[in-house]
């Protein structure tokens, strides 16, 4: 062994089947789970370090695993339900405890003992050992003492740490918990999973950071074994307290003690998940797809596949119906398409902020959450370097982007984002699909005719024909453009009124961002000034 623990001989582990499994351990998660870390441990031979690692597990529960394995087989991995006992079935001492905390609930132990056996006697009952009266009167007191938010609070967080081990969490989703610190997550399983994370993240803050590992009588280690051995090994109470020493009261304070750190630990715990991935309908596709296109799907396919741009224009319907089964044609072939269809202006105000939370979603989707994070809220303003960030991210996703309606991104930022998409499409970092009424400024109707309504079969094939033999070359936008396009956008953002009702500092300030605008021109004018010598 490599544990530091001397072990007999272990039986066999059984190879079973999933189906063997759920006929013999049932729907029984935390059974399953001991199997699955018993097959690490014994059939695929790893370091028990290892398996405490992947498994999230202290090395002295895999230990105390192994031990029940041997002694009792797989029998022995099956989870005992948690309140089965006493309580559950209403025993003459659970009786005997609630009336007699009922009628005094400040009352020491040692008196309450004393009563309870002289109740008990009067009943005709023999003496029930100390320890379970003990133990009952801890588990009574735990949940019933406390009141108000911290009891509500408490009772939710044990009732998720019971249902902590479960893969997917879909019960932990579901929970009370995870609906009062998740509320803003309306996906069941993604709300469940991020719990699930903060649960862990807590109990493991609860380790202390020592490098030799759990000691059992060092009183610092009880809390994380305490909650890492019930709540994520499984293991039965009894047996952990058995093996940290402990009374039942003393185990009982201890717990308690823990679970008020995690009630405290579990907002930041939360805090720090990263941003959930936005839903993916709002990049995603369309499902339904309109028939027909072939002939035309296979000549933008092909433009796509060679120059990365493929321009659709003409009719809105016929382009936007176009350009959606070019999408689901993309997507049937392995490709990843990120689709945005504009709305018209009376339905969406600020186009441009819709184009770049589309992008922004699709980034968040794979990781990048920076940018989702400034620009999902319904009322965000895009910055100069929201675009910079945009066109950093963007760069070697490989996607195909296909915007549909681009008659209607006409506001800056739109104008702006799909600036940022071309280029990165000439630098080949991205396929591009722009669909609309008409072409972009940049591009030539040679190379990209119009698409006729599909009633028309002539001009049909007057333009598959035009379209095969365009010429090959792709056109970007001009450098003149580019620059009248900035120019524009300069003189939305500062009208000349308003620069010259600036304060002294502050048009000094704006003269001299623009200095490089005049050596730009005088290198233009003379061709022999370059533009980025000092003044």
């Amino acid at each position: 062994m490599t544990d530091g623990i001397t072990h007999m001989s272990d039986p066999d582990l059984p190879r079973l089947s999933s189906t063997d499994l759920a006929e013999r351990l049932g729907n029984d998660e935390v059974a399953l789970r001991r199997y699955r870390m018993l097959a690490a441990l014994l059939r695929e031979g790893r370091a028990p370090g290892e398996v405490a690692r992947t498994f999230g597990v202290s090395r002295e529960s895999l230990r105390r695993l192994r031990e029940a394995f041997r002694r009792g087989g797989l029998a022995a991995l099956k989870s005992r339900k948690r309140g089965g006992g006493h309580i559950a079935r209403g025993s003459p001492l659970a009786r005997a405890l609630h009336h007699e905390l009922a009628a005094d609930p400040g009352v020491s132990a040692s008196t309450l003992w004393h009563r309870v056996q002289a109740r008990l006697h009067a009943e005709g009952i023999a003496d029930v050992p100390r320890s379970t009266f003990y133990r009952l009167l801890a588990r009574m007191r735990d949940e019933e003492s406390a009141t108000g938010a911290s009891s509500a609070t408490m009772r939710l967080l044990r009732e998720a740490l019971g249902a902590l081990p479960e893969e997917p969490p879909l019960t932990l989703g579901r929970g009370d918990l995870a609906k009062l610190l998740l509320a803003e997550e309306t996906d069941v399983a993604q709300r469940g999973r991020r719990l699930q994370t903060a649960l862990r993240s807590a109990i493991e803050q609860l380790r202390p950071s020592d490098d030799a590992g759990p000691v059992l009588n060092d009183p610092r280690w009880r809390h994380y074994l305490i909650i890492a051995g019930e709540y994520e090994a499984g293991e039965p109470r009894a047996d952990l307290q058995d093996a940290l020493a402990l009374s039942a009261s003393t185990y009982s304070r201890a717990k308690r003690e823990a679970l008020e750190r995690l009630v405290a630990l579990l907002p930041t715990a939360i805090d720090a998940l990263p941003p959930p991935a936005p839903p993916s309908h709002l990049y995603a596709p369309p499902s339904v797809v309109p028939p027909g296109y072939e002939a035309e799907l296979d000549l933008y396919a092909s433009s796509l596949r060679r120059d990365g741009l493929a321009l659709i224009w003409g009719d809105p319907g016929a382009t936007l119906d176009l350009a959606t089964a070019l999408a689901a044609h993309l997507q049937s072939r392995g490709q990843k398409v990120i689709w945005h269809a504009a709305a018209a202006p009376d339905t969406e105000p600020r186009p441009g902020l819709r184009l770049l939370q589309t992008l922004a979603a699709a980034l968040a989707a794979e990781g990048d959450h920076e940018l989702w994070g400034d620009l999902a809220a319904p009322d965000a303003r895009p910055l100069v370097w929201h675009l910079d960030l945009l066109a950093n991210t963007i760069a070697g996703r490989r996607w195909a982007v296909v915007v549909a309606n681009t008659h209607w991104l006409t506001d800056s930022d739109a104008m702006q984002a799909l600036d940022v998409l071309a280029t990165a499409c000439e630098q080949r970092e991205i396929r591009l699909a722009l669909a609309g009424r008409s072409l972009p400024a940049w591009a030539s109707a040679e190379r990209w005719p119009p698409l006729p309504g599909s009633a028309d079969q002539a001009a049909l094939q007057e333009f598959l024909l035009r379209l095969a033999r365009r010429p090959l070359s792709v056109r970007y936008p001009a450098p003149a453009d580019i620059v009248r396009d900035r120019v524009a956008q300069l003189l939305d953002a500062v009208p000349v009124d308003l620069a010259l009702a600036l304060a002294p500092d502050e048009r000094d300030r704006l003269i001299e961002t623009l200095t490089p605008v005049e050596r730009l021109i005088a290198a233009l004018r003379g061709g022999a000034v370059d533009p980025r010598a000092g003044s």
